[in-house]
């Protein structure tokens, strides 16, 4: 893979992209013995969401993947994700897995947004053990849960998990996203929680003190996110007014006013691998 299309992670922008794809693997660890190339996981699932500028869903992939490493799925790996061995046995290898995802996102300029880090590294590093080729898959990934974890004010306490930050904002995993752990579910709810970014609207529902608990934090007094600025709270006043979309203004700007964590700004942050 050259070096101009090794994907990097920058922050989320819907100005200068079309689509922005909500993407989930789950993956299975590969026995040491088995080993091969520094490939300590294989990829077992792959889920995404489609969505458009504004937050719109427009489409959803879910699909098994066969290992080639990895013989059948360990128990505890069922018991999290609920994947059977005969699901990844009867699916297709990771490179035609890859390939009708591509096709499905399409030749739109599109962004891929994530819940942490390691659905990129794990990505990478299998593509580059199984020599698969990524140069069509968008090269854009953004970390949604580096955001979170900021205005969730737990960034001294660790990375914050989708579970945790779903029910601190009031989403549930139910019948309309599926169990969690599941690819597809996981970014059905980590895309609820990008529009809910991109509308700038962060309800805090009263779960969250369960979380805060269970992290050994005290009392939040704020339940809106523009509580914590009130230069933030005016700006969005005018953009709802407006019409105008979070995330489609020079944003950075307010937020550096604000002087909040540099994880808030929507400036990009680019990384080579």
């Amino acid at each position: 893979m050259s070096a101009e299309k090794t994907p990097c992670i920058s922050a989320i922008d819907t100005t200068n992209f079309a689509r922005q794809i909500v993407l989930d693997f789950e993956f299975a660890p590969v026995p040491k013995q088995r080993q091969r190339r520094g490939l300590c996981n294989e990829i077992i699932e792959a889920g995404a969401v489609k969505l458009d500028y504004h937050g719109n869903v427009m489409g959803e992939f879910s699909q098994f993947v066969q290992t080639e490493f990895t013989e059948g799925v360990a128990f505890p790996v069922r018991e999290l994700t609920g994947i059977s061995a005969v699901g990844t046995a009867m699916a297709d290898p990771l490179y035609m897995v890859i390939k009708r995802l591509s096709d499905w996102i399409g030749r739109y300029s599109a962004q891929v947004v994530c819940w942490s880090g390691a659905d990129r590294r794990q990505l990478l590093i299998e593509c580059q053990a199984k020599h698969i080729d990524l140069s069509a898959f968008p090269t854009d990934w953004a970390d949604l849960q580096a955001f979170y974890t900021s205005i969730m004010d737990m960034s001294s306490h660790g990375c914050v998990s989708l579970s945790d930050a779903a029910t601190w904002f009031g989403i549930e995993f139910d019948e309309s996203t599926g169990h969690a752990h599941s690819a597809l579910a996981d970014a059905r709810v980590t895309a609820k929680l990008l529009k809910q970014m991109m509308d700038g609207d962060y309800r805090v529902s009263p779960r969250a003190q369960e979380v805060r608990q269970r992290w050994g934090m005290g009392e939040r007094a704020q339940t809106r996110l523009s509580s914590k600025c009130s230069e933030l709270g005016d700006l969005l006043l005018k953009l709802k007014a407006e019409g105008v979309g979070l995330l489609r203004t020079p944003f950075g700007l307010a937020w550096r006013g604000c002087k909040r964590e540099p994880a808030l700004l929507f400036e990009s942050k680019r990384q080579p691998v």
